[in-house]
């Protein structure tokens, strides 16, 4: 079916044989099981002023023209209007299209991505795309983009770099000639009036040192396949074109990942999509037809994305399939003394955030334990706040359980208490003033507070994807100061279908407690290299070992911890992608 590939393989085997590892997984595009086809024209056009409305008709699996036995993705742009074709304001839109993405599907951290994409005319207003985009909750561009390819560059930009890379110099390249790539991160130093989020892009080169889009202007990269390649470690980033079995790179100098750019050290999900007109392109913005050229794609136009392979790459490479190891039994979000099987740890997995600037510390003494949180409102008119996972938090075992906290708050306010899920979706409860709900008593001091999960979640809330598993809201302008603790989730039950298989142990440690050594057992499902990560209860970094190929079948090791200080530890043992996490307790 590909065997034209293995050929292109073969012609890099001198220098990236040594490096390129074990096909970690391999999308064929023969369903679109595993993907999220996306809808809608997002805030302003999500976030670049884009014209199309993305509907999941112009998405689907059609074979390859030419291609016998070969499916690929097709996603369609049409010209098109309609009822419910519309902006976020109601306004009409002239144009559909299709985007789709992996978020709670597919994610992967580090590896080789090779993809194979045929783009349409799209001469002018087309703008295809091949990226990532980081599965944190941090907001963007915190959370890292990496794009592999897009196409549609602004003409100064194609003119900018034009004497490099097959471009000729003369500045007559058009949008079907030219591909380039980027990798975007949050750095403070590039906030200014015409960039307030603090995005960096590698590809913003003015002075032509780094940038290298790929030209072709006797053959266009348009109407036929090439292939997309970037490779991902710890240390570095590279990104490829392969034309006519000829690698090139879209850079002069691999991006070297540092402190600024720690974002690409956490996994990222794959997100394709063909957009229309915007920021990004020669054409005009959403709202305003002045602002740019009018669009001349001719349309219907398909863009193909015919696989997507993902390979070790240097060592490293982890995919994980699905949402993100659920959590069981009792999940402690901020607690001292009430015991847990797992927790979140704060400036580490997680994050405690003021929501703009509405509550300043306070000199509330704890409920429990040295550590507590205290604020008072700043007068804003309202006040939020929450408690912030970085990685979408899988609390789907805790459908039937409770979550609890503890508040000191005036019995005067009103309040409540929500989560929000990786998808935005929110559920708030409310605690009335001077009223008893869920067992808290309203006299103004420290009183305990008991949710059903099934009262808080609602009915759009994806328990499998939070980012604030715990948040306090107040709405009516009360001048308060409010004190949290002991906040947790209790009552999560393993589902069945998060069990291993019979016959497969998950991760153990005997004894638990110990003095000194834990010998941990596992079921090694398929022979691979394992990754073993300890870390403290204040998150930070203890051990970090990798086995480069463990058999398969029962499996096991001694973890020698009798140099560690006496407390709380969590290994995690990642392999192939899949991660488990148990919590060790040491004893002197």
């Amino acid at each position: 079916m590909k065997r034209s590939l293995f050929f292109i393989g073969l012609m890099y085997a001198s220098f990236l044989n040594a490096q390129i590892g074990q096909l970690l997984w391999q999308e064929d595009f023969n369903d679109l099981n595993g993907w999220i086809i996306e809808t809608g024209n997002g805030s302003w056009g999500w976030g670049n002023g884009e014209l199309e409305f993305y509907q999941g008709s112009n998405v689907f699996i059609d074979s390859v023209p030419g291609e016998a036995g070969n499916n690929a993705l097709h996603i369609l742009a049409r010209q098109e209007s309609g009822a419910n074709i519309v902006d976020q304001w109601g306004n009409p839109l002239d144009y559909t299209s299709g985007r789709i993405n992996s978020k709670s599907e597919v994610s992967m951290q580090f590896g080789m991505v090779e993809t194979r994409v045929r783009i349409p005319n799209i001469d002018l207003g087309g703008w295809p795309a091949f990226w990532l985009l980081g599965t944190s909750n941090y907001t963007w561009p915190s959370c890292g983009e990496l794009d592999m390819m897009e196409m549609g560059h602004k003409k100064a930009v194609r003119d900018q770099h034009d004497t490099h890379n097959g471009g000729s110099g003369q500045n007559n390249s058009t949008v079907n000639q030219m591909v380039a790539s980027n990798a975007m991160f949050y750095d403070a130093g590039s906030i200014n009036t015409g960039n307030p989020l603090g995005a960096a892009s590698t590809a913003w080169d003015p002075q032509d040192v780094n940038f290298r889009p790929y030209y072709d202007q006797t053959n266009g990269l348009v109407d036929r396949f090439l292939i997309y390649r970037m490779y991902w470690d710890p240390n570095t980033i590279r990104f490829t074109v392969i034309d006519n079995g000829v690698e090139h790179d879209l850079y002069e100098n691999e991006f070297v990942i540092d402190s600024l750019s720690r974002e690409f050290h956490q996994p990222f999900y794959f997100v394709m999509n063909m957009a229309i007109g915007g920021a990004f392109t020669d054409a005009y913005n959403l709202g305003d037809p002045t602002s740019g050229q009018a669009v001349s794609m001719n349309l219907p136009a398909e863009m193909l994305v015919d696989y997507i392979k993902v390979y070790e790459w240097n060592g490293h490479g982890n995919i994980h399939l699905g949402p993100p190891t659920g959590q069981t039994g009792t999940y402690g979000l901020f607690t001292d003394n009430t015991p847990y099987d797992n927790t979140m740890l704060m400036d580490s997995t997680g994050h405690i955030y003021v929501w703009e600037g509405t509550l300043a510390a306070g000199s509330e003494a704890p409920y429990e334990g040295p550590n507590g949180i205290s604020w008072t409102s700043t007068g804003a008119g309202w006040f939020g706040a929450g408690i912030m996972s970085v990685q979408p938090l899988n609390l789907s075992a805790y459908e039937q359980g409770n979550l609890h906290f503890s508040v000191k708050i005036p019995a005067n306010v009103d309040f409540q208490v929500g989560i929000i899920d990786a998808w935005g979706n929110q559920s708030w409860v409310e605690f009335p003033a001077n009223q008893t709900k869920y067992g808290l008593q309203r006299d103004g001091q420290w009183g305990q507070a008991t949710i059903p999960v099934s009262d808080i979640r609602g009915t759009l809330i994806d328990l499998r994807m939070l980012s604030y598993p715990f948040a306090v809201l107040e709405v009516n302008g009360a001048s308060a100061s409010i004190a949290l603790d002991d906040i947790y989730w209790s009552g999560g039950s393993m589902n069945i279908a998060d069990r291993p298989p019979a016959g497969l142990r998950s991760l153990e440690a005997f004894p638990n407690p110990s003095a000194g050594e834990f010998t941990l057992r596992w079921t090694q499902q398929v022979a691979s290299s394992v990754q073993w990560e300890v870390r403290n209860s204040a998150g930070a970094l203890v051990m970090l070992e990798r086995e480069d190929l463990v058999p398969s079948g029962e499996r096991e090791m001694i973890l020698d911890a009798s140099d560690w200080a006496e407390g709380v530890y969590f290994v995690t043992r990642t392999d192939r992608g899949s991660q488990e996490t148990l919590r060790l307790v040491l004893t002197k």
